[in-house]
Protein backbone atom coordinates (compact mmCIF):
# COMPACT_ATOMS: atom_id res chain seq x y z
CA UNK A 1 0.00 0.00 0.00
CA UNK A 2 1.57 3.23 -1.14
CA UNK A 3 -0.90 6.06 -0.54
CA UNK A 4 -3.67 6.55 2.03
CA UNK A 5 -5.77 9.72 1.85
CA UNK A 6 -8.48 10.52 4.42
CA UNK A 7 -10.64 13.56 3.67
CA UNK A 8 -7.83 14.96 1.53
CA UNK A 9 -5.14 14.42 4.17
CA UNK A 10 -2.35 12.04 3.19
CA UNK A 11 -0.94 9.39 5.52
CA UNK A 12 2.01 7.05 5.15
CA UNK A 13 1.27 3.36 4.84
CA UNK A 14 3.25 2.70 8.04
CA UNK A 15 0.64 4.71 10.00
CA UNK A 16 -2.15 2.34 8.96
CA UNK A 17 -2.10 -1.27 10.20
CA UNK A 18 -3.97 -4.25 8.74
CA UNK A 19 -3.32 -7.18 6.43
CA UNK A 20 -6.52 -6.74 4.37
CA UNK A 21 -8.93 -3.97 3.47
CA UNK A 22 -11.40 -4.70 6.27
CA UNK A 23 -8.69 -4.58 8.94
CA UNK A 24 -7.25 -1.42 7.38
CA UNK A 25 -10.65 0.34 7.42
CA UNK A 26 -11.28 -0.69 11.03
CA UNK A 27 -7.86 0.61 12.06
CA UNK A 28 -8.48 3.86 10.19
CA UNK A 29 -11.72 4.37 12.14
CA UNK A 30 -9.70 4.02 15.36
CA UNK A 31 -7.13 6.59 14.19
CA UNK A 32 -7.21 9.85 16.22
CA UNK A 33 -8.01 11.88 13.09
CA UNK A 34 -11.12 9.83 12.32
CA UNK A 35 -12.33 8.97 15.83
CA UNK A 36 -16.13 9.16 15.94
CA UNK A 37 -16.48 9.48 12.17
CA UNK A 38 -18.15 7.25 9.56
CA UNK A 39 -16.65 6.25 6.22
CA UNK A 40 -18.98 7.47 3.45
CA UNK A 41 -16.86 6.78 0.37
CA UNK A 42 -13.98 4.52 -0.61
CA UNK A 43 -11.74 4.75 -3.68
CA UNK A 44 -9.60 1.64 -4.02
CA UNK A 45 -6.78 1.97 -6.55
CA UNK A 46 -8.67 4.89 -8.05
CA UNK A 47 -11.98 3.03 -8.40
CA UNK A 48 -15.11 3.33 -6.20
CA UNK A 49 -15.39 0.38 -3.85
CA UNK A 50 -18.39 -1.07 -2.03
CA UNK A 51 -19.03 -4.49 -0.55
CA UNK A 52 -21.42 -6.65 -2.55
CA UNK A 53 -21.50 -9.20 0.28
CA UNK A 54 -20.66 -8.74 3.98
CA UNK A 55 -16.93 -8.87 4.81
CA UNK A 56 -15.89 -8.99 1.17
CA UNK A 57 -13.13 -6.55 2.16
CA UNK A 58 -11.41 -9.42 3.96
CA UNK A 59 -10.52 -10.84 0.55
CA UNK A 60 -8.74 -7.65 -0.54
CA UNK A 61 -5.17 -8.23 0.59
CA UNK A 62 -2.96 -5.33 1.59
CA UNK A 63 -0.43 -6.14 -1.12
CA UNK A 64 -3.02 -5.50 -3.84
CA UNK A 65 -3.82 -2.01 -2.55
CA UNK A 66 -1.80 0.70 -4.29
CA UNK A 67 -3.91 3.65 -3.19
CA UNK A 68 -6.80 4.13 -0.78
CA UNK A 69 -8.85 7.32 -0.61
CA UNK A 70 -11.58 7.76 2.00
CA UNK A 71 -14.29 10.32 2.67
CA UNK A 72 -15.70 10.48 6.18
CA UNK A 73 -18.38 12.36 8.10
CA UNK A 74 -19.06 12.88 11.77
CA UNK A 75 -22.15 11.19 13.17
CA UNK A 76 -23.73 14.64 13.50
CA UNK A 77 -23.04 15.49 9.86
CA UNK A 78 -24.44 12.12 8.81
CA UNK A 79 -27.60 12.71 10.84
CA UNK A 80 -28.05 16.14 9.28
CA UNK A 81 -27.46 14.68 5.80
CA UNK A 82 -30.22 12.14 6.49
CA UNK A 83 -32.58 14.95 7.46
CA UNK A 84 -31.76 16.96 4.35
CA UNK A 85 -32.56 13.94 2.17
CA UNK A 86 -35.85 13.52 4.01
CA UNK A 87 -38.05 15.99 2.03
CA UNK A 88 -37.21 14.43 -1.35
CA UNK A 89 -37.62 10.92 0.06
CA UNK A 90 -40.93 11.90 1.62
CA UNK A 91 -42.21 13.48 -1.59
CA UNK A 92 -41.54 10.21 -3.42
CA UNK A 93 -43.55 8.27 -0.83
CA UNK A 94 -46.49 10.67 -1.00
CA UNK A 95 -46.46 10.48 -4.79
CA UNK A 96 -46.63 6.68 -4.68
CA UNK A 97 -49.56 6.44 -2.24
CA UNK A 98 -52.50 7.16 -4.63
CA UNK A 99 -51.43 4.39 -6.99
CA UNK A 100 -51.29 1.85 -4.15
CA UNK A 101 -54.67 2.98 -2.79
CA UNK A 102 -56.27 2.70 -6.23
CA UNK A 103 -54.88 -0.81 -6.77
CA UNK A 104 -56.32 -2.02 -3.44
CA UNK A 105 -59.72 -0.41 -4.16
CA UNK A 106 -59.86 -2.03 -7.61
CA UNK A 107 -59.13 -5.43 -6.05
CA UNK A 108 -55.85 -5.94 -7.90
CA UNK A 109 -54.30 -7.74 -4.93
CA UNK A 110 -51.09 -8.90 -6.60
CA UNK A 111 -50.13 -5.52 -8.00
CA UNK A 112 -51.29 -3.68 -4.87
CA UNK A 113 -49.32 -5.93 -2.54
CA UNK A 114 -46.19 -5.60 -4.66
CA UNK A 115 -46.44 -1.81 -4.54
CA UNK A 116 -47.34 -1.89 -0.85
CA UNK A 117 -44.37 -4.05 0.21
CA UNK A 118 -41.92 -1.84 -1.69
CA UNK A 119 -43.55 1.22 -0.16
CA UNK A 120 -43.41 -0.30 3.32
CA UNK A 121 -39.71 -1.00 2.98
CA UNK A 122 -39.08 2.62 1.93
CA UNK A 123 -41.21 3.98 4.78
CA UNK A 124 -39.37 1.87 7.35
CA UNK A 125 -36.05 3.09 5.95
CA UNK A 126 -37.22 6.69 6.32
CA UNK A 127 -38.27 6.08 9.91
CA UNK A 128 -34.93 4.44 10.65
CA UNK A 129 -33.10 7.45 9.18
CA UNK A 130 -35.18 9.81 11.32
CA UNK A 131 -34.50 7.80 14.47
CA UNK A 132 -30.76 7.75 13.80
CA UNK A 133 -30.79 11.50 13.18
CA UNK A 134 -32.76 12.06 16.37
CA UNK A 135 -30.22 10.14 18.41
CA UNK A 136 -27.01 11.66 17.07
CA UNK A 137 -28.36 15.23 16.90
CA UNK A 138 -30.24 14.99 20.22
CA UNK A 139 -33.38 16.16 18.46
CA UNK A 140 -36.87 16.13 19.87
CA UNK A 141 -35.60 17.16 23.28
CA UNK A 142 -36.73 20.77 23.21
CA UNK A 143 -36.05 22.96 26.21
CA UNK A 144 -39.03 23.21 28.58
CA UNK A 145 -40.78 20.64 26.40
CA UNK A 146 -40.78 22.90 23.34
CA UNK A 147 -41.36 20.70 20.29
CA UNK A 148 -39.91 17.71 22.12
CA UNK A 149 -43.07 15.95 23.22
CA UNK A 150 -44.99 16.82 20.05
CA UNK A 151 -42.34 15.38 17.73
CA UNK A 152 -41.77 12.33 19.89
CA UNK A 153 -45.52 11.63 19.92
CA UNK A 154 -45.56 12.02 16.14
CA UNK A 155 -43.06 9.22 15.63
CA UNK A 156 -44.93 7.01 18.09
CA UNK A 157 -48.13 7.69 16.16
CA UNK A 158 -46.48 6.81 12.87
CA UNK A 159 -45.31 3.50 14.35
CA UNK A 160 -48.94 2.76 15.36
CA UNK A 161 -50.19 3.51 11.84
CA UNK A 162 -47.49 1.27 10.42
CA UNK A 163 -48.49 -1.56 12.76
CA UNK A 164 -52.15 -1.16 11.77
CA UNK A 165 -51.27 -1.34 8.06
CA UNK A 166 -49.23 -4.52 8.52
CA UNK A 167 -52.07 -6.17 10.46
CA UNK A 168 -54.63 -5.26 7.81
CA UNK A 169 -52.36 -6.56 5.07
CA UNK A 170 -52.00 -9.86 6.92
CA UNK A 171 -55.80 -10.02 7.34
CA UNK A 172 -56.27 -9.20 3.63
CA UNK A 173 -58.66 -6.39 4.50
CA UNK A 174 -57.80 -4.42 1.39
CA UNK A 175 -60.54 -1.79 1.60
CA UNK A 176 -59.75 -0.86 5.19
CA UNK A 177 -56.04 -0.84 4.34
CA UNK A 178 -56.73 1.51 1.43
CA UNK A 179 -58.60 3.83 3.83
CA UNK A 180 -55.70 3.87 6.29
CA UNK A 181 -53.23 4.58 3.49
CA UNK A 182 -55.34 7.32 1.93
CA UNK A 183 -56.32 9.14 5.09
CA UNK A 184 -54.27 8.30 8.20
CA UNK A 185 -50.88 7.66 6.61
CA UNK A 186 -51.19 10.46 4.06
CA UNK A 187 -52.04 12.92 6.83
CA UNK A 188 -49.10 11.68 8.92
CA UNK A 189 -46.64 12.04 6.06
CA UNK A 190 -47.93 15.52 5.21
CA UNK A 191 -47.43 16.50 8.83
CA UNK A 192 -43.91 15.09 8.66
CA UNK A 193 -43.23 17.28 5.62
CA UNK A 194 -44.03 20.27 7.85
CA UNK A 195 -41.86 18.98 10.71
CA UNK A 196 -38.74 18.16 8.70
CA UNK A 197 -37.68 21.80 8.09
CA UNK A 198 -37.88 22.36 11.84
CA UNK A 199 -35.69 19.31 12.49
CA UNK A 200 -33.14 20.46 9.91
CA UNK A 201 -33.04 23.91 11.53
CA UNK A 202 -32.56 22.42 14.98
CA UNK A 203 -29.90 20.04 13.66
CA UNK A 204 -27.56 22.88 12.68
Amino acid sequence: MEVVTIDGQMFTASEIAGSNLEEILLNILEHPSTNGRIITGVLLNGEPYSEEVPHAALEVERGTIKSLELDTLTLEDMGLAFLKQGPDYLATLLEALPRIVEAFRLGDEQEANEFFLNFLESLQLLMSMLEQSRQVLNLWQGQDGENGSELSQFLDGLVEVLSTMINLQEQKDWIFLADVLEYELTDSLKKLSEILPLLIQRGH
